[in-house]
């Protein structure tokens, strides 16, 4: 065990796309940075070359049972502490109530709930401190019909965000992020993606950037607990009928 003198943060799915940007911005603090991957390990590694030798990568399949201690238990073997967790890795997947299956409700669940609260159990156990940020989504103040696992999973998450925080104060600090529109995917190509940030009142929808200021000000304010910080150009507000890949008002 190397006993790191800089604080350490954990970020799952850091290896590419928003988890990758939260992991610069935690380098850019000045933590040691944990990399978990699931796929992706070249791109890890990049990752971590790129940012030091106080980094380092992780691969777990986080909803396998006792996957999520066993990460926690690796990065503190590793670096002697943990700090921070940033709960970003997550899977998306379509379909709606009707289309559900019990496989599509677990996989989302499994990744978008379940082993979220399991890493952070870990995280706080034996009386360990810190602060967990959970990334969500808009979608949780205003959820529409399409991606319903996914969707389920976010908004169980971000509802017990007051909770966690009132079980494990003053030790560990929990808040959540949850982002509009920010990255392009399966269903919402590139271009698609300034038309969703003009149908934002503000006319913009959040960016990368956007999510890792958001989450350098829960680092740097320590009053802030227990509360969700909404980056989303006050989309939801006013909320859409369908999911912004599927809405034809745009």
């Amino acid at each position: 065990m190397t006993s790191s003198a800089k604080k350490v943060a954990l970020i799952t799915g850091a290896a590419r796309r928003i988890g990758a940007r939260l992991a610069r911005e935690c380098a850019a603090m000045g933590y040691a940075v944990a990399i978990h991957y699931r796929g992706g390990e070249a791109e890890a590694r990049a990752l971590a070359a790129e940012l030091g030798p106080d980094c380092d990568v992780f691969q777990a399949e986080l909803t396998k049972p006792g996957a999520p201690a066993a990460l926690v238990a690796a990065v503190r073997a590793r670096f002697g502490r943990l700090d921070l967790l940033v709960n970003n890795a997550s899977t998306f997947s379509y379909d709606t109530v009707q289309t559900a299956t019990e496989a599509s409700w677990r996989a989302a669940v499994d990744s978008n709930l379940t082993a979220p609260i399991f890493l952070i159990q870990a995280f706080a156990a034996d009386g360990n401190e810190g602060l967990v940020v959970n990334l969500l989504d808009q979608k949780v103040h205003f959820p529409n019909p399409d991606y319903f696992s996914y969707t389920a999973g976010k908004v169980a998450l971000a509802g017990l965000t007051q909770t966690l925080t009132m079980a494990l104060a003053p030790r560990v600090r929990v808040c959540g992020i949850a982002p509009g529109a920010t990255l392009p995917s399966d269903d919402l190509p590139a271009e698609a993606l300034p038309k969703a940030g003009a149908a934002t009142p503000m006319g913009v929808t959040s960016s990368p950037d956007d999510l890792a200021r958001a989450l350098r000000f829960i680092v740097e304010t320590p009053s802030f607990a227990g509360q969700i910080l909404t980056v989303d150009g006050a989309e939801s507000l006013v909320g859409r009928p369908r999911d912004v890949a599927f809405d034809e008002t745009l």
